[in-house]
């Protein structure tokens, strides 16, 4: 480690300064330990400091010299430190106030011109208040490490429930791993398990509490199966005695004490080493721990499980130590000062623990062999995508976010002696679990866990695609699993059902995969699965889409389903996706079908306020336009408000500029969108701040919360207007300050969930975005490295260049030829392109807009429901949900309909099977005067595969009738039952 050539970080026997006041620190912080500095307990107070000498140095800058800080601006953000010179300058340009985050702390770095002797270091900030720390002239020569090696785990964990910079933990584990090893701060916490700074002693020095098993998804899930393992004396350490990859976490305590931990796939090693002798001691909050010393043998099994644990089964571990060891309680004490464990675990059974272990990590293996194995793992995936010209930070931050974008989704299953089978997390329990055996029904195949389809579909999945489809394949066959095992998939997989969020996004990610040529997964399966969320009301709260009995026929989600307004929005993208995988698949009514329904969007778009809102089943908006704020949060809006939800149609930018009045409407809308700021102050719904709302504000990018998730495509949103400059300028803007913060735990502007916020950086930083996701098909932009090669895996080569500085596109070559469309398509991408941009600091007109749903010029205008009415006692056929039904006398009735008004051409019409008895062959007749009939259309040999489901049936071609009439011709039953008749007309 290279000396610093100055440092203060205001503690007794450091340089004292010449203004300011050193005091204890800030008061209060969403995410840092209050009361003490950011190392130390003191730090320099300053209050509206006009430019001040605070330092008197006498430094030669040399080649890699650089000022660096931490400063906790409390009040503004105009504060900066800076060098005074031999001949009385200053360095050069000036610090962005943007860049820092108000009462967190925040690291700077400037560079100091080399050969340059420096005088003196200067604060500046006549209009901010607050607290800095760590002030430093060091030399900070350029390092070079394999992609792997830039990964610091640690990003994100300075974060809270209160306020998330990315609310990780440094999880320690193979990619897409079946468990994860960690360090821990709170080893009584199942959400947030390691706090970078907040958990804090009394000294400011971070402590842990032990090492944990653990398989979070996201700490508002909460963790499961977790237990504890902890050297036994004082856990007090420094984060610059810390190694955080993603293959190696390890630590030298201040007690010198060290812990080293590399992972297998069901199985870790770890090494720890004490000043006198070894003593291991074993927790679990809820479980069975049994030690044998005589053979080393760790032994039990941990039920630990969340609230939103669903499906969370026993868990079994079995661990051996290289030598036997005395016991005392819980704990193992040896002879020596070193120790090693190898431990295993095993969702099955106890003796599968021991069967994983014996396979992934038999005895001898050494620390070297797992740590050098996990590693090439992560390197085989994280070295795919080379940069040349990126700085150090800009490093860490990419190979971080690719980490975090291969650590989930988690396999759930094991290699047994007669294969692979896994604990279903989707069967409900059928028998008690035991010491030995779990109670969950053990069954053959794969299993993927531990994915929020709400964030991933964004951008996660469509990274699995272009960077690795081998693998995204054998992901998604995973969770199709879940619908062969359990007849659905998890909206929130926490392993099984959990009930949180809004959409059944697998269906547009899984439908994007496979239209972007990912294979090796069961894809009619996967569009079962898709199918029966998009045309069955779900059984219970935990699966399929809410609201569905109602909005399959009204086309919009009444105010009857909490946030409805969110729930159709999501469901008009998920239609999209659907769509296309029906056409692809050879199935054209139902890709007729669910195209119109994906434009369906409009039945939510109240003209009157030029926003979308929710309704009444009857209609009526939930705000009169003076009543309506779209600052608002909560109510119909799913972690957010109405300004961020005005844009969420991105699989049809084209339809949306048509429905506000065109292109130039468009641009305008989202102009002021990025113009009108987030107070966070208004909760709506919330009845209180949320920390999105707080995160969304210090964001400072008017509207637009990059913090959360359904804010991210808006920025692209532009390409539809057909001005792509605009989108370039935000996305630089979030790329070059929203994802600082990495080397103190920061790195994010909000939740990293499941690889979704990391993979946006990747996308944006290549140049790329899926902004329509469920075709193939991405939007362009500035990428932000000179060079970019990305190693696809069929072997060809990605090569992305720029040339020129700036954040505009001003020409593209596409494999030498003229490029002027702001999109391309994947098969282009993977047929190995060479993308050369011409950048500079000026918007320019390249880019053409991106293809949408709808064509022209004119609002979209999906079909909808013919009005009419047929016999009062068949009311529950036309009454717009598929709650209620009637069982006919006969396996053969004849249903007429007459239309109220003019008649309307019908295109599809729609059957809703009942609870028995379902339609299996029919025909369909129109007639102008109620004697004369045409057939329309004949099916034979149908089936409905759950009860209650909508399915569609296209004309072939339209048809304007003033009656209509529905001929039984056979039914799977002695009875009929019908739930719903649908006439959907232009």
């Amino acid at each position: 480690m290279i000396p610093d050539r100055f440092c203060s970080s205001f503690e007794e026997g450091d340089p004292v300064p010449l203004a300011g006041t050193v005091g204890s620190g800030p008061s209060r912080s969403p995410t840092a330990k209050p009361g003490v500095g950011f190392t130390g307990v003191r730090a320099l107070r300053y209050e509206r400091p006009r430019r001040v000498r605070l330092f008197e140095v006498d430094i030669v800058a040399g080649k890699h010299t650089e000022l660096s800080y931490v400063v906790f601006p409390e009040d503004g953000l105009g504060i900066a430190l800076d060098v005074e010179l031999d001949d009385g300058s200053t360095l050069a340009g000036a610090l962005d106030p943007k860049t820092l985050y108000p009462d967190q702390w925040n690291l700077v770095r400037r560079l100091i011109p080399a050969g340059r002797t420096v005088r003196a270091i200067v604060l500046d900030g006549p209009d901010a208040t607050g607290w800095l720390d760590d002030v430093r002239i060091a030399d900070r020569p350029p390092r070079y490490h394999a992609p792997v090696d830039w990964v610091h785990t640690t990003r994100g964990t300075q974060s809270s429930a209160e306020f998330s910079r990315g609310n990780t933990f440094p999880a320690t584990a193979v990619p897409h791993g079946f468990n994860f090893w960690t360090p821990v701060t709170d080893a009584s916490s199942t959400t947030w398990l390691y706090e970078y700074h907040r958990r804090n002693n009394a000294a400011n020095r971070p402590r842990l509490e032990g090492f944990a098993l653990s398989h979070q998804p996201s700490p508002w899930m909460g963790d499961r199966h977790t237990f504890h393992i902890v050297p036994e004396g004082d856990l007090t350490f420094g984060h610059d005695h810390e190694i955080d990859r993603p293959y190696h976490y390890g630590v030298r305590f201040d007690s010198g004490i060290t812990a080293d931990l590399a992972p297998a796939d069901h199985a870790a090693l770890f090494r720890f080493s004490f000043p006198g002798k070894a003593s291991v001691r074993f927790a679990c909050n809820r479980g069975g721990i049994r030690l044998d010393p005589a053979q080393g043998v760790v032994t039990g099994y941990t039920s630990v499980r969340s609230r939103l644990s669903a499906g969370a089964r026993r868990m079994f571990v079995y661990g051996t130590f290289d030598r036997p060891g005395t016991k005392q309680g819980k704990t193992l004490s040896f002879g020596t000062s070193t120790v090693e464990l190898r431990i295993a675990t095993s969702l099955i059974s106890l003796k599968q623990a021991r069967h994983n272990l014996d396979a992934e990590m038999p005895a001898g293996t050494t620390f070297e062999h797992v740590c050098d194995s996990a590693r090439q793992a992560w390197q085989d995936l994280l070295g795919r995508v080379e940069l040349d010209g990126a700085n150090e930070d800009q490093l860490i931050t990419f190979y971080s976010c690719l980490y975090r974008l291969f650590l989930y989704p988690n396999s759930g299953h094991e290699e047994t002696p007669s294969g692979r089978r896994h604990a279903s997390p989707v069967v409900r329990r059928r028998w008690p679990s035991t010491r030995k055996r779990t109670g969950a029904k053990v069954m053959d195949g794969p299993m993927s866990v531990n994915n929020g389809f709400w964030d991933t579909y964004r951008t996660t999945w469509p990274a699995y695609a272009l960077l690795a489809p081998g693998r995204c394949g054998e992901l998604i066959d995973g969770f199709v699993q879940q619908y062969r095992e359990g007849g659905w998939i998890a909206r929130w997989s926490s392993p099984g059902y959990a009930d949180l969020m809004t959409g059944t996004s697998s269906d547009v990610a899984f439908a994007d995969a496979y239209l972007k040529g990912v294979r090796g997964f069961d894809v009619h399966a996967a569009y079962e699965a898709a199918m029966k969320n998009a045309t069955v009301a779900p059984p219970e709260r935990a699966v399929g889409r809410k609201g569905l009995a109602e909005s399959i026929f009204l086309g919009y989600t009444p105010l009857t389903t909490p946030e409805g307004l969110s729930w159709a929005l999501e469901g008009y993208v998920n239609d999209f996706a659907l769509a296309n995988l029906a056409q692809a698949l050879g199935k054209p009514d139902e890709a007729k079908y669910f195209r119109q329904r994906a434009a369906g969007y409009v039945h939510h778009f109240d003209e009157r306020t030029g926003f979308f809102q929710g309704r009444h089943r009857d209609g009526r908006w939930r705000w009169a336009p003076d009543k309506y704020d779209p600052t608002v949060w909560g109510y119909d809006y799913t972690e957010t408000d109405g300004w961020n939800m005005a844009f969420s149609v991105p699989h049809d930018g084209n339809g949306l500029a048509n429905l506000l009045g065109g292109r130039a409407a468009l641009e305008s809308k989202l102009d002021t969108f990025f113009a009108t700021p987030e107070t966070g102050r208004n909760p709506g719904s919330y009845r209180g701040i949320i920390h999105e709302m707080t995160e969304a504000r210090d964001v400072r990018l008017g509207q637009y919360g990059h913090s959360n998730q359904p804010s991210h495509h808006v920025p692209f949103m532009y390409h539809y207007a057909g001005v792509p400059a605009k989108a370039q300028a935000v996305v630089r803007e979030v790329l070059t300050r929203c994802y600082l913060g990495s080397d103190i735990g920061q790195g994010y502007p909000g939740d990293e969930d499941n690889g979704e916020m990391s993979a946006w950086y990747v996308f944006a930083a290549l140049g790329l975005y899926p902004l329509a996701v469920g075709s193939p098909v991405y939007v362009l932009g500035a990428p932000l490295f000179p060079r970019a090669d990305v190693v696809l895996e069929n072997g060809k080569h990605l090569t992305i260049t720029t040339s020129g500085s700036g954040a505009y596109v001003q020409s593209l070559l596409v494999d030498d030829e003229p490029h002027e469309r702001s999109w391309i398509s994947h098969d282009v991408l993977t047929a190995g392109a060479r993308l050369e941009f011409t950048l500079g600091e000026e918007p320019s007109g390249w880019g053409s807009p991106p293809p949408s749903l709808t064509g022209g010029d004119a609002a979209p205008r999906p079909l909808t429901d013919l009005a009419g009415h047929s016999r009062p006692d068949l009311a529950a056929l036309f009454d717009d949900t598929s709650r209620t039904q009637i069982t006919f006398a006969t396996a053969t009735p004849v249903i007429e309909y007459t239309v109220d008004g003019p008649p309307r051409p019908v295109e599809i019409y729609t059957l809703t099977s009942g609870t028995r008895g379902a339609p299996e062959a029919w025909v369909l007749e129109g007639s102008d005067d109620g004697r004369r009939w045409v057939l329309l259309d004949r099916r034979t040999d149908e089936t409905f595969p759950w009860p209650r489901q909508t399915r569609p049936f296209a004309l072939s071609r339209p048809a304007a009738h003033a009656r209509y009439r529905l001929r039984f011709t056979a039914c799977h039953g002695r009875k009929l039952t019908l739930a719903q008749w649908e006439l959907l007309a232009a």
